[in-house]
């Protein structure tokens, strides 16, 4: 059988593009999944449903990939990114904020007018049911929910950190999602009746009884198949048996780690590094791997008067302050988030004896030290410092011409000056707010970050690379964009240039990655792209 679309991968775009496709009853659509699928939400494991279960961030977690990537020179870690039904989507805290205007206006820049903020902000309703805003910029029938914490919900802490942010001038954003002013205010949350609502629960669920719509699970995509620069198919091992899919259209949303991958295991990629692996050139394409950015994210721990608890059913942060560093090139580029719950509550760190065997193999290449001295924390409350849009840029290699070895990332985080001035100024700013009388006022007070660290630019910079890490929102590695030679790969309706038949959607073809984190966004995507198949 060909089927009319292919699909590979089921996460924030994938499950949604799927879905969405198949709603028209003349074409076939199959979904292939490198996870677990389910039928039913009571199938899922808790650690896919309950937004407060971030377990699967822990090595071994078999909802997670077991990649590693490097993040400065010397630190290398466990990269999580979902594998299963929903995919990333299945296993965040919840945060579901929207990209800011402004992202927008840079991509249309890069020459993609179809994706201006006018022309994205229906697909953003499409995708949502707003329980607490009910206007124009928000969606009442989309399948996912979206709430924020009410006041007598909220934790000690967030009444005191908003009356920081604000006594140090910085604005209320109550609505987060209504344009990206900036400012201190409540964080939209794809949390609802304490399901955290992924594609794979909110958008594949309802649809897996379509007679158009085939979903495969534990079936890892080895690479995409050709007739000359015609996509035919896709090569698969389900549950370790090889299978050839054929398809009139192919898409990649296997993520921005896996998605460039899949297309140079394919032969479309840079011809020299292809051929270092000895894979035939089918199409060289410089820009694939390319352009690897993330949100660096610092981590302060800190402790105050009161409790910070697990609260099954309720997302991981419940506020954040974002602003736009001085003299930046950037807008929106900085955000800082008080986590309402431990780092061990939240990735329930027991979990890793439940598959010790993966958790060592996970762990054997991480940088041994940088691990321990997280760990030593994971018993603190913390709060994560973001630099929203960094100029340093990383790179996604083959380590093999083997489909079944990992890719190379190196995130090459905090090489660009630019980059470690900002987050200084960020950095600084989190002191200021816990030294406030508003946080004092509860017993507020941070354990990993002392007067001693704050005292030179130097001393800065070498506390944020002790306590460096990439969150999780890989972007930009096939980025969209009308010229090849300027690093584009997919064009704005995510065709591959060069190639026919072959689409990317993921988090993979942002041109920029968003200034908030890329969940929304990133569904979003999906509902646009649908658009463009018609």
């Amino acid at each position: 059988m060909e089927y009319d679309v292919i699909v590979v991968g089921s996460g924030s775009t994938g499950g949604v593009l799927a879905a969405r496709l198949s709603e028209k009853e003349s074409r076939s659509v199959l979904l292939i999944e490198a996870g677990n699928v389910y039928d039913r939400q009571d199938q899922m494991p808790d650690a896919l449903i309950d937004p407060s279960n971030m377990s699967t961030s822990m090595p071994g977690n078999p909802n997670s990939w077991s990649l590693l990537g490097t993040l400065i020179p010397g630190v290398a870690v466990p990269v999580a990114r979902g594998k299963g039904m929903g995919g990333s989507s299945a296993i965040n805290g919840g945060y579901f904020e929207r990209a800011p205007r402004s992202n927008f206006d840079d991509w249309v820049k890069g020459g993609n007018d179809e994706w201006s903020y006018e022309k994205v902000l229906p697909y953003y309703l499409r995708s949502e049911t707003d329980h607490d805003f009910h206007n124009d910029l928000h969606g009442s029938t989309g399948p996912i929910h979206v709430h924020r914490e009410t006041a007598d919900r909220a934790p000690e802490f967030t009444g005191a950190f908003t009356d920081a942010c604000k006594g140090l001038g910085f604005a209320d954003e109550l609505d987060k999602n209504g344009g990206g002013q900036g400012g201190v205010g409540p964080v939209p949350l794809n949390v609802w009746n304490g399901v955290r609502q992924s594609t794979g629960i909110a958008y594949l669920l309802p649809a897996l009884g379509r007679p158009n719509l085939r979903v495969v699970g534990n079936a890892v995509a080895r690479r995409v198949l050709f007739s000359g620069n015609r996509c035919t198919g896709v090569e698969v091992d389900v549950n370790g048996v090889r299978e050839v899919f054929r398809g009139a259209e192919v898409v990649l949303s296997a993520g921005a780690l896996r998605s460039p991958q899949l297309l140079m295991l394919s032969g479309i990629g840079p011809a020299d590094h292809l051929r270092g692996h000895g894979i035939d050139v089918l199409h060289h394409l410089p820009g694939v791997g390319q352009n690897l950015t993330d949100h660096p994210e610092l981590s302060v721990k800190w402790e105050f008067d009161g409790k910070c608890t697990q609260s099954p059913g309720r997302g991981v942060v419940t506020s954040a302050l974002n602003w736009t560093a001085e003299d930046s090139d950037h807008s929106d580029d900085l955000e800082i988030l008080p986590f309402v719950i431990s780092s061990g509550d939240m990735m329930r760190v027991t979990s890793m004896a439940k598959n010790p065997k993966q958790a060592l193999g996970a762990l054997r290449k991480t940088s041994t030290k940088f691990v321990v001295d997280q760990a030593r924390n994971l018993r603190r409350p913390f709060t994560v410092i973001g630099l929203q849009q960094e100029d340093s840029r990383g790179t996604v290699t083959l380590d093999s011409g083997d489909p079944t070895t990992l890719p190379k990332i190196n995130y090459n985080l905090l090489s660009e000056e630019s980059d470690r001035r900002r987050l200084r100024e960020a950095i600084r700013v989190t002191a200021e707010i816990y030294n406030s009388a508003a946080v004092r006022a509860i017993g507020g007070r941070m354990t990993n970050l002392s007067t001693d660290d704050l005292a030179t630019d130097q001393s800065i910079d070498d506390w944020a690379r002790r306590n460096i890490f990439a969150v999780g929102h890989a972007s930009s590695t096939c980025r969209m964009g009308s010229d090849p030679d300027d690093g584009a790969v997919v064009d704005q309706y995510g065709k591959v240039h060069g190639v026919e038949g072959l689409r990317v959607a993921d988090t993979s073809i942002f041109p920029k990655i968003p200034s908030r984190g890329p969940n929304a966004t990133a569904v979003m995507v999906g509902e646009r792209l649908v658009e463009f198949f018609d």
